[in-house]
């Protein structure tokens, strides 16, 4: 069941630390967001998009980003954790060109949690990508 995203504020994408610095910019991540496809269908208009990255493995800097977020929502906007959804994206989710679905997931989603924040898992969901792990190319 998908989760409920019609009361959040802020989407916080966290990307692969592989993927942005070899080849990802992100930009397919914000355009599905952007035009509400895929893992970001329900989000209400005016909800604000930012992505990061975990960190490098095992996602070592994640906790340490998502507390950041917290103080500047806190300070700056009078915001909690719970007007934000993270996404972890789909390329620490699932198998593609970017590399296998990450090992480290688990310890993501444990530092997600500790920080205070919902999460969900995907972002853009390639239709190429998708077809091929389809076919079994990406294990």
């Amino acid at each position: 069941m998908p989760a409920d995203v019609t009361n959040k504020k802020q989407v916080v994408v966290i990307q692969c630390d592989g993927a942005v610095h070899e080849v990802c910019s992100g930009f397919m991540c914000e355009h599905a967001f952007n035009a509400r496809l895929d893992a970001f269908q329900g989000y209400p208009e005016g909800t604000r998009y930012m992505s990061i990255s975990c960190g490098g493995c095992p996602g070592r800097a994640t906790l340490r980003k998502l507390k950041n977020i917290t103080k500047n929502l806190k300070k700056r906007e009078q915001r909690e954790p719970g007007d934000v959804m993270v996404h972890l994206s789909t390329c620490i989710t699932r198998s593609s060109t970017h590399g296998p679905r990450c090992p480290h997931i688990d310890y993501i989603k444990g530092q997600i949690e500790r920080a205070g924040y919902d999460y969900v898992e995907d972002s853009r969901i390639s239709p190429i990508a998708s077809k091929r792990r389809a076919e079994g190319m990406y294990q």
